[in-house]
């Protein structure tokens, strides 16, 4: 019975793993009709080209985003303005620093990958007979610092769009709400 009062207090993150799990489906439900390719090949590709430290991380900060545009219009439920203003721009502020912090792993990552490339080449000794295996491992490297920004460059501009709509959408509520109000909208703040 304890544990039935934890639910409200994770409500929030709840919805945030559901989201993020139901939009995971249905990108694997997209790879595999336009690419033919199942879940498992899928899955393997992810992790040897990306790694899985870079998927662990870009998982916790794709939930951290969609954790902020949760809150953000969850935000619209509480009645004071000045304590709602100040939730929905902690709550923007989180998300733009998380979708900053996407773009950060991604270039880390691109950088990582050239650098190990680079570090292969420079410990290995060319010659006609191991040339192939050099390539390859070059290869390799380069696919990891390309994919990650290929995947987290565009991932985080697409949720930082998101989280840009999904606060003037909790405004434009709000002020739906108020518009016959005497109150003040929004704290008066430096930036939004």
């Amino acid at each position: 019975m304890r544990y039935l009062a934890l639910i409200p207090k994770c409500d929030a993150s709840l919805k945030t793993l559901s989201l993020m799990l139901g939009s995971m489906v249905i990108a694997l439900a997209i790879i595999v009709l336009f690419f033919d390719r199942t879940v498992a090949q899928f899955t393997e590709w992810a992790v040897n080209v990306l790694g899985l430290p870079f998927l662990m991380l870009l998982t916790v900060l794709v939930f951290v985003s969609l954790l902020s545009v949760v809150k953000i219009f969850e935000a619209n439920k509480i009645r004071d303005n000045n304590f709602r203003d100040g939730q929905r721009r902690k709550w923007f502020q989180a998300g733009q620093q998380t979708c900053n912090g996407i773009a950060t792993l991604a270039l880390t990552f691109t950088l990582l990958g050239i650098s190990l490339g680079i570090g292969q080449l420079s410990d290995s000794s060319l010659s006609p007979s191991n040339i192939n295996e050099v390539i390859a491992g070059l290869t390799d490297h380069f696919s990891l610092a390309f994919m990650t920004s290929v995947i987290g460059l565009p991932l985080s501009a697409f949720l930082r769009t998101v989280l840009i709509v999904a606060n003037a959408s909790s405004l434009a509520t709000v002020e739906r709400k108020c518009k016959n109000s005497t109150r003040r909208l929004i704290a008066n703040h430096s930036n939004a």
